[in-house]
């Protein structure tokens, strides 16, 4: 790990006017062994998130506390001391998917009686925009745009990894069936037979479709959180509304994330970085839109009185999501967002006892964790996670869908090189229009 004094300030429009706590810097682009660690952690944390809640998404939690080392069930009146922080980051391991999830599911594993590690469709999203970024730059095709990334969609059901792979090709199919209708629309197909607009998936909501795809681009923009905006914000045709600025800000924020020094550097104030970039980044002005309030301060703000209203109790908590989001479904945009931000603040900003956290409430526990696992993964580094969690999850990786990390790694660095010397994504214009408009 590098010292506080190799750190240096990125200036100009590395900074891109986020104004951050007195005291926090940015690290410099040329920190490459600690950046690449976080760039690997930041990918990692998010498959370990998606591989420990992806087992008990949204099971019923009478069966769930009645697994091996179960997550915790909290009664009225427990608190999250000190000791207890260290007991629910010690809660955090991976499980088998064969006690509560045998069966193949679309959206969720793709094995039989899953072992433990197997990641969902939340890690499968990730994959296809990866490969897309791969084949980009194997045939130079730059500016990367909203259509190279449908395109990806619309080729990847017909890829290696899915025919070879028995009973993968009909999983695949229902997962895609609602994001190609709109994928087909975007590449210029206007048959309603097959293809729909982008603006009709899931009925029009806000969802966390982004959260799923877009983390990855931060490791590109690392330190540069307009540009990640930006790229995010113009790649997400399967983003709805508000939801595609949440989103967006998100993937800002996670590019501070990379760059905010942790050495020495208490655990709020390197949140504190981040949350300044969510909030600030904001090149569309959706805060200054008249007689509206921006969403994502919106759920900021949500976030933050549900954390005070806990009290640093958990059940309490959970108690008031349940009544926050009691007539919201559990994977729109707003509420892997609120469950983040509320368990890091009632956590203290302990990263692993907000890790586990966010799957002990349940719901859409893969979505919550693979986002919050990305978070400080890229803060703390690849080695916050156990040697145990990090070969499962990787070797599941291989297994399933032929993918290696140290492989997505590097890719992803060398685009952060490249990005910084050209242009690589075209988000220059207000929007880049899709294939059959004018």
């Amino acid at each position: 790990m590098l010292s506080r004094r190799r750190f240096l300030e990125y200036s100009g429009a590395i900074a891109a006017g986020v104004s951050l706590p007195s005291g926090i810097t940015f690290a410099a682009s040329g920190a490459g062994a600690t950046l690449r660690d976080r760039i690997e952690g930041m990918l990692l944390g998010s498959f370990v998130g998606d591989a420990l809640g992806g087992p008990v998404e949204f099971q019923d939690r009478t069966l769930v506390s009645r697994l091996p080392k179960p997550p915790r069930l909290w009664r009225d009146g427990e608190a999250l001391d000190g000791a207890a922080l260290e007991a629910t980051a010690g809660r955090v391991c991976l499980r088998p998917y064969s006690p509560l999830r045998p069966v193949p599911e679309p959206y969720g594993h793709w094995l039989a009686n899953a072992p433990a590690g197997t990641v969902t469709d939340d890690s499968r999203h990730k994959l296809i925009l990866l490969d897309a970024l791969r084949k980009a730059e194997s045939d130079n095709a730059w500016p990367f745009d909203v259509r190279a990334l449908a395109r990806a969609y619309l080729d990847w059901p017909n890829g290696a990894i899915v025919q070879n792979k028995p009973g993968y090709a009909a999983l695949c199919e229902e997962w895609l069936t609602e994001w190609l209708y709109a994928t087909r629309w975007v590449l210029g197909q206007r048959d309603t037979g097959n293809s729909l607009p982008p603006e009709r998936l899931w009925n029009g909501l806000p969802t966390c479709c982004g959260q799923m795809v877009l983390l990855p681009l931060a490791a590109i923009f690392a330190g540069r959180p307009t540009e990640a905006y930006r790229a995010a914000y113009h790649l997400a045709y399967f983003d709805n509304g508000w939801g595609r600025d949440l989103n967006a800000a998100l993937v800002a924020g996670l590019a501070v994330a990379l760059v905010t020094p942790h050495e020495g550097t208490e655990r709020g104030r390197m949140w504190q970085a981040v949350l300044a970039a969510i909030r600030q980044t904001d090149p569309y002005r959706y805060s200054k839109i008249p007689w509206t309030t921006r969403s994502t301060d919106r759920w900021l703000d949500v976030a933050h009185r549900l954390a005070q209203e806990a009290q640093q109790r958990p059940a309490r908590l959970f108690t008031v999501l349940d009544r926050e989001f009691r007539h919201t479904i559990k994977w729109e945009a707003q509420v892997p967002f609120v469950v983040m931000f509320a368990v890091l603040e009632m956590a203290r900003y302990h990263p692993l006892a907000a890790l586990q956290l966010s799957i002990e409430w349940g719901h859409d526990t893969d979505s919550y964790a693979q986002l919050l696992g990305a978070f400080i993964g890229a803060l703390h580094g690849v080695k916050l996670f156990a040697p145990d969690l990090r070969e499962a999850v990787i070797t599941r990786l291989k297994s399933d869908y032929d993918s290696d990390l140290q492989s997505d790694v590097r890719l992803l660095d060398r685009l952060r090189r490249r990005a910084l010397t050209g242009s690589l994504f075209c988000f220059d214009k207000a929007r880049v229009p899709w294939a059959g408009e004018s």
